[in-house]
């Protein structure tokens, strides 16, 4: 069976913020995570819908902003699944 990567964004976003509501602190809107990460919002929306095609573009530069802001690993943004 052949192996496909999907991103997982709204996954990762909502983890983030469970940990992030643990610690006391704010939880991180899509908005906040696109400023932080200095893209459009637009983008972040639809990478956390699975936008296929917002999902192939993706970077690591964008990946790496994004894991950083959400201080989380990549396999938290990233998942291989069989296809």
């Amino acid at each position: 069976m052949a192996k496909q990567v999907r991103l997982t964004l709204a996954k990762a976003l909502a983890k983030a913020n469970l940990r992030r509501a643990e610690a006391g602190e704010k939880a991180i809107t899509m908005n906040g995570l696109a400023v932080a990460a200095g893209v459009a919002a637009t983008t972040i929306t639809r990478l956390a819908r699975n936008d296929q095609k917002a999902a192939s573009a993706l970077s690591l530069d964008l990946a790496s902003k994004i894991v950083t802001v959400l201080d989380c690993g990549i396999e938290d943004l990233l998942e291989v699944v069989e296809a």
